[in-house]
């Protein structure tokens, strides 16, 4: 980190014979150039500093996640905590939540020990669920902290069935706004803090930049890791060899939650269709679309990026994207706006993959313990 060289001003010599009012102008002198020096500091350094200063620039410049040695590239740290990281599982207290469209989805609470006037929200991703490793490693941090979690699971792209043939998109911030009031009556909690990972973290951030103005009092801030912010660069990634392996993943599982919802819906869903679909474009142009209202999948791509909406934040807000994410371009690492932003503290390790963060064995995962640091300090 540099500091720019500044001139400094020329130094007066204070001679035997200098009068008092010249010792006076040379001590000033002292004075002046201590504050430039101040200056120098605060003008040249991203500095993360209390968020009533009002020239906060919240860009974290050095991640505290190291990868252990070994841990190999972007693919293998995305895909090996994927497929082989264990959390103690939860035993979760199902809510089904009547939500305000006629539709309904499966909350899961894990309460802490004591009563706790504090909850955090978890939102997973893609095709995800509460039992997912990066869920529970979160509820065990936050219970372990007296604060109370709640999981969400998404219709369609996750495990909630649902009534009727709707889906949970990256765009789905109402839903999330649903789900907080009705935690917030239900628990009558004092603070609420959001924490969501990949699609999970984009609605998290759409929901606390775009419906700022819907807020309850009680949202005091969020968290979010490896967002996918820029739908139309990072659905163009997986569209690149190196992304097709992922793009087979999902939309395997999205096919099979697809067939299960044609037998509600059997005029609706066009099987023949759904086989033929190689892309997440192809996916969001024939089914996401016409299902949720949008007229294709660059209208769908382009009003549920959070990155448009990041400059509205009002609360403090970490997003945690690491630089190689196999996942994540463009405006996923939105530097500029986190310079001139009070309320966004944007993280972004040299590596972690897509949701990986490989760690040490028997340790706390590192995105579980960032969020609960981030909570107690920027927000407690």
């Amino acid at each position: 980190m540099t500091i720019n060289k500044m001139p400094w001003p020329e130094v007066i010599r204070v001679s035997s014979k200098t009068s008092h009012i010249d010792k006076k102008l040379g001590l000033l002198q002292e004075m002046c150039c201590f504050q430039l020096f101040f200056r120098a500091i605060v003008v040249n350094l991203h500095w993360t500093l209390p968020r009533n200063h009002s020239f906060v620039m919240p860009l974290i410049e050095h991640s505290t996640y190291q990868a252990p040695p070994f841990s190999g590239n972007a693919h293998l740290q995305t895909i090996i905590p994927s497929f082989f990281r264990k959390e103690e599982t939860v035993a979760y207290e199902r809510e089904t939540f009547e939500m305000p469209d006629g539709d309904f989805v499966y909350l899961d609470w894990a309460r802490s020990a004591v009563p706790s006037s504090d909850l955090v929200i978890i939102s997973h991703g893609l095709c995800g669920n509460t039992q997912r490793h990066y869920v529970l490693s979160l509820v065990h941090a936050f219970r372990a902290i007296q604060v109370d979690c709640l999981a969400w699971n998404f219709r369609l792209t996750g495990p909630s069935p649902g009534r009727l043939l709707k889906m949970t998109t990256s765009d789905s911030s109402e839903e999330l706004g649903w789900i907080t009031e009705h935690a917030i009556a239900k628990g009558n909690y004092k603070r609420v803090f959001h924490v969501g990972y990949s699609m999970g973290g984009n609605i998290c951030l759409l929901y606390l930049g775009r419906e700022v103005r819907k807020l309850p009092a009680e949202v005091v801030g969020g968290a979010a890791f490896c967002a996918t912010i820029d739908l139309p660069v990072c659905n163009s990634i997986m569209d690149l060899p190196s992304g097709k392996l992922y793009t087979w993943h999902f939309l395997r599982k999205i096919s099979k939650n697809m067939m299960a919802k044609h037998k509600q819906f059997p005029e609706q869903i066009d099987l023949e269709a759904l086989a033929k679909v190689r892309s997440f474009r192809e996916f969001d142009d024939h089914f996401t679309a016409p299902i949720m209202g949008f007229k294709n999948a660059d209208d769908y791509w382009q009003k549920a990026s959070a990155c448009a909406w990041l400059h509205e934040l009002q609360v403090p807000t970490l997003l945690v994207n690491p630089t190689n994410d196999p996942f994540l371009g463009g405006q996923c690492y939105p530097v500029e706006c986190a310079e001139k932003s009070r309320f966004l503290y944007l993280e972004m390790p040299a590596e972690g993959g897509h949701c990986g963060f490989i760690g040490g064995k028997n340790r706390e995962w590192w995105p579980a313990t960032r969020s609960k640091e981030f909570f107690m300090q920027a927000v407690s």
